[in-house]
């Protein structure tokens, strides 16, 4: 079982130092606006992702002048403790575990991994396909081992070959990129669809349990970003090599991937009520959690914050209910601990003001 026992903050956003300890159930972070909440549910996300989701800036999440943040975890996995550390500057970043140094993030989010739900998730639903692929990469990041070697190896040979467009390189001179970009880009979509596969029914299911007022059934199309009418991938590149001259970039591929949600052929955006897509995003982190135990073992760590924003008093009920049965850990951000009906016995309370741990 993956958990989180402890967390450690130096001079991250607007907190200079704090150090928390967490159960294995339920632990409620309370603050009034402001006070740092959200900070610390940002600080365990910048530890497994490596990216904050409020700031692509390093600045903004080092305090005040200060020239760098440091962010430490304990993390119990399959019977065994890790130590990970990450401290990054303006310019740089140091990962370790366990005292060794890590070179890849990859390491960090594989004994850290984490979900997160936020007042804007619903945006998966309303935004273009870029954030879809992130909810549908991690999955595949720990469904399949190599995907992050392909996807690495993908997007490098892409840029030579947008490189050579862009210097309006001799036809010969990009296509030589080709055969590569394809042998990757195709294993990369067997991983995608193949996990796509999986996760629908996970998804039907807690569609199920959140919204059992929704009687049409989930359609979950997967794009690999180009046309599959195609006789393949490597005809795609060659039939729209002109165009691609043109533009300076390579139109179509594993990098504008998406995935559609329709119920009974309605997109799911135009299907649902505001309420009901941030249900349905739950739905969707539930099914991914349920997954990653089903083929990993352990349990991912749920980070939400601000769940009043969220849901209502029922939903929120029936939220926690589930987290509790899947046994997962999670981490809930609220300004008033009435509005989190507590259903287990082993919560842990923190309370911060003007980013201090009271």
């Amino acid at each position: 079982m993956s958990k989180l026992k402890k967390l450690q903050l130096s001079l991250f956003r607007n907190i200079e130092q704090a150090t928390l300890h967490f159960t294995d159930g339920l632990n409620l972070i309370i603050g009034d606006n402001a006070a740092g909440k959200t900070s610390l549910i940002e600080a365990i996300w910048v530890l497994s992702s490596g990216r904050s989701f409020r700031s692509s800036k390093p600045a903004h999440l080092i305090n005040n002048q200060y020239p760098e943040f440091t962010l430490f975890a304990e993390v119990e996995q399959a019977e065994q403790n890790y130590k990970i550390g990450l401290t990054r500057s303006i310019e740089s970043s140091l990962c370790k575990i366990n005292g060794e140094v890590e070179k890849s993030q990859a390491q960090m989010a594989v004994h850290l991994p984490v979900q997160l739900l936020t007042p804007e998730s619903h945006r998966l639903l309303e935004e273009g396909p870029k954030i879809r692929r992130q909810f549908m990469d991690w999955g595949c990041f720990y469904y399949a081992p190599e995907f992050i070697k392909l996807w690495r190896i993908y997007q490098r040979v892409l840029k030579q070959r947008n490189n050579a467009l862009k210097q309006q390189q001799a036809k010969s001179q990009v296509q030589l990129w080709d055969t590569q970009l394809v042998d990757v880009a195709e294993k990369i979509d067997d991983i995608r669809s193949n996990y796509i596969s999986k996760l629908s029914p996970f998804v039907a299911q807690f569609c199920v349990a959140l919204m059992p007022e929704i009687s049409e059934n989930l359609d979950m199309n997967y794009r690999a970003g180009w046309a599959k009418a195609a006789e393949n991938y490597h005809s795609v590149l060659s039939q729209n090599y002109y165009k691609d001259a043109k533009l300076g970039h390579t139109q179509y591929g594993c990098h504008r991937a998406d995935i559609r949600f329709k119920f009974a052929g309605t997109e799911a955006m135009l299907k649902l009520s505001r309420g009901q897509q941030k249900l349905f995003v739950c739905a969707l982190l539930l099914a991914q959690a349920s997954l990653f135990e089903h083929t990993s073992g352990e349990q991912v760590i749920m980070l939400i914050d601000d769940l009043p924003a969220e849901l209502d008093g029922n939903h929120r009920l029936t939220l926690l209910k589930l987290l509790d049965l899947l046994k997962i850990q999670h981490i809930i951000t609220t300004t008033s601990e009435d509005l989190i009906p507590c259903i287990q016995t082993d919560t842990t309370k923190i309370k911060i003001e003007l980013g201090k741990i009271i």
